[in-house]
């Protein structure tokens, strides 16, 4: 009993905090994916959060800035300009890529 109410508690849990997205795969990965939730009993939505979990806990974290000043800066500002994070060079320094 105490099983279901945890996992009705943590569904509740994952709704609450989660964000729809989509993504594109190969067709072959697809039909893996789908193979795999078969095997396991569990959705792929859940296959997926997992991979990408274990992914971003095997990569090496980034070293924290202490007192960076200019962390609390980042996203202040809006320029309208799309390209900006991949062409700054051009847009400040008129540098062409």
């Amino acid at each position: 009993m105490m099983l279901w109410y945890y996992q009705i508690a943590e569904w509740r849990f994952m709704m609450s905090t989660t964000v729809a997205t989509n993504i594109r795969l190969p067709e072959d990965l697809l039909k893996a994916l789908k193979y795999r939730a078969i095997e396991e009993k569990k959705s792929m939505n859940q296959i997926i959060r997992e991979a990408i979990e274990m992914s971003l806990a095997a990569a090496p974290q980034p070293e924290e800035c202490e007192n960076d000043p200019f962390e609390d800066m980042i996203g202040i500002a809006r320029s309208g300009i799309k390209d900006a994070s991949s062409k700054h060079d051009r847009y400040l320094y008129g540098r062409k890529q």
